[in-house]
């Protein structure tokens, strides 16, 4: 095979490389820009994101040219990360800002009916178990409240005039 072919081949693909680099930097922009703990955290997530860029490099180049680095390797991943800034970046960050809006609004809804239902929930429970000690205690106390004023009156006997 032509090795300029061969070249020109790994090139195309190590600005696929590039471009993988420009979405992860729109993933990380995008959650700095609605996660309010990320931006206070900066620092971390940028080396973590550098890390994670440079494990991408490592992998694209062994699967490309088996780590034969090349000039062209870092021309190619910036011309990648380049294309892909210019042209589709502003698309793909606000979908992602529209993925992490949605993901943030259905996690609160979810918060919300669970906190709803647990809300009823405790108010079910708290009025059975009332309830139950309402049937245990009172009623019991009740009966037993009846039956002793009942047996404690005596009956009383209307006098019956004489005479008549």
């Amino acid at each position: 095979m032509n090795y300029f072919i061969q070249d020109l081949n790994v090139f195309y693909a190590t600005i696929y490389g590039g471009i993988l680099i420009g979405i992860l930097f729109d993933i990380n922009r995008s959650l700095k820009n609605n996660f309010k703990f990320i931006s206070k955290l900066s620092f971390v997530f940028d080396v973590l994101f550098w890390l994670i860029i440079t494990v991408i490099i490592f992998i694209v180049v062994n699967t490309v040219s088996k780590f034969q680095l090349r000039y062209y390797h870092f021309i190619a991943l910036a011309v990648g990360f380049i294309l892909y800034y210019n042209t589709i970046s502003k698309f793909i960050l606000k979908f992602n800002n529209m993925v992490i809006n949605f993901i943030k609004s259905l996690i609160k809804k979810i918060i919300l009916t669970s906190v709803a239902i647990l809300e009823n929930l405790y108010y079910v429970i708290v009025y059975a178990i009332h309830f139950l000690f309402d049937m245990i205690f009172y009623i019991p106390n009740i009966i037993f409240k009846i039956k002793k004023n009942t047996s404690r009156r005596p009956l009383v006997k209307k006098k019956m005039k004489k005479g008549v």
